[in-house]
């Protein structure tokens, strides 16, 4: 097993991690690296393998969280880093070592993707990404890696040079017939996870954002979910705070989607319920509306629904109707959604020829709430994106370090 020297011995600002030039030197090439991974698959890395590469992504505008991306000239790779500012740490164009098998006090990491979907008709290859892996039984372990958290962990595996030395990376302006196949690898195209640019993409009126009515349930019970997709749904904005997603909500703009997956859809729409898929699921809150009668409980229903409180609206009338116990138990999703409201990611969708594009923004990114320009949404003009080019589920995603990285053409 390779022994590393101790970071202890070198300093930077963030006192941890940092070696001088030649200590450390790769042994693969992150095409290498990844080849060694099969779709669907993860494993712990147990040969004494090391990649280095440049850092490519920040978090300073908060559209990635807990992770960074970093390149060579054969590729580039996400690493799952459980930490918060790690622009901090990581500078862009920083050059970075990550010793992937056992270290000097720790096991090897795990490699896995995100985002992998097997199926021939639907589904493809996700990103490939390196952290820990999930103790058996454990929350999440629908994903095939886990955040590298422990500092012992980061401080064993994660290597970098002075960010003196940083040379920020030009992006590589790519064309439509250099975009990733469903079924692509690093190994078949050396742009996936690399900072790349793309020209003359026009806006496709459509939208994806995947809602849950209630945290504690599974994100995979398809009871649970509304997805809002195949059109806009009037969101112009490049993804949804929580305030900005609270007022769509309650301005019923969504009362039309529906509940469930595409072939699951029997509990109704986020205006109105299905009673029997209410009584299943929440029977409590339908007494207190339609037997009990609750006052108390009607006018803190009507203030998740509606954003106010009953007695300070206008149109009293209205009001009235709303209240009536038939037409605001069926609010029953508008409730729920309001009270688990988070920040939202959403992908706008783009064209590129005839390929489509998924430009996915944190709903906690600084500029989440930023209107697409109308030039844009109206197709008179297009757009340039500058940003980490990956594969969801075979479909090509962009992300986006921030706002600056889209500009209009």
């Amino acid at each position: 097993t390779f022994k590393y020297p101790d970071p202890s011995r070198y300093e930077d600002t963030q006192g941890s991690n940092v070696v001088k030039p030649g200590e450390i030197e790769a042994t693969h090439t992150i095409a290498q690296l990844t080849s060694l991974y099969t779709p669907g698959k993860p494993f712990e890395i147990e040969d004494d393998i090391v990649i280095g590469g440049r850092v490519i992504s920040s978090d300073k505008s908060g559209n990635f969280y807990n992770q960074i991306y970093i390149q060579d000239e054969t590729g580039g790779i996400e690493v799952k880093i459980g930490k918060n500012s790690l622009y901090n740490e990581y500078k862009l164009g920083q050059k970075v070592y990550v010793v992937c098998g056992p270290g000097n006090r720790t096991g090897g990491l795990t490699i896995g993707s995100y985002g992998y979907k097997s199926g021939n008709n639907y589904g493809g290859n996700g990103m490939t990404q390196l952290g820990s892996a999930f103790a058996k039984g454990t929350y999440g372990t629908e994903y095939e890696t886990s955040y590298i958290r422990s500092d012992r962990i980061i401080k064993d595996h994660i290597y970098r040079e002075s960010p003196e030395d940083a040379q920020p990376q030009t992006p590589v302006v790519i064309t439509e017939s250099q975009l990733p196949s469903k079924d692509a690898t690093v190994s078949t195209c050396p742009y996936l996870g690399r900072l790349v640019t793309l020209k003359g993409l026009k806006y496709a009126d459509e939208v994806f954002a995947l809602l849950y009515l209630n945290s504690d349930e599974s994100n995979k019970n398809s009871k649970n979910r509304v997805f809002l997709s195949d059109k806009t749904w009037g969101i112009d904005s490049w993804a949804m705070s929580k305030s900005n997603f609270l007022s769509r909500l309650q301005s019923g703009v969504w009362d039309e989607a529906m509940i469930g997956n595409a072939n699951d859809q029997n509990y109704g729409s986020v205006g109105s319920v299905s009673i029997d898929y209410l009584k299943e699921v929440d029977l409590p809150f339908y007494e207190n509306i339609m037997e009990r009668e609750d006052a108390d409980f009607c006018r803190k229903v009507y203030y998740w629904v509606y954003g106010v409180y009953p007695e300070k609206e206008e149109d009293q009338t209205l009001v009235e109707e709303r209240m009536k116990p038939e037409n605001l138990v069926k609010m029953w999703p508008r409730y729920c959604l309001a009270q688990n409201a988070n920040g939202y990611s959403v992908s706008q969708y783009f064209t590129m020829g005839g390929t489509t594009i998924q430009l996915r923004t944190s709903g906690y990114a600084k500029f989440a709430d930023s209107k697409i320009p109308a030039e844009v949404l109206n197709g008179s003009k297009t757009v340039s994106l500058t940003g980490i080019l990956t594969l969801y589920q075979g479909s090509v995603q962009f992300i986006v370090n921030s706002l600056d990285d889209i500009k209009v053409e």
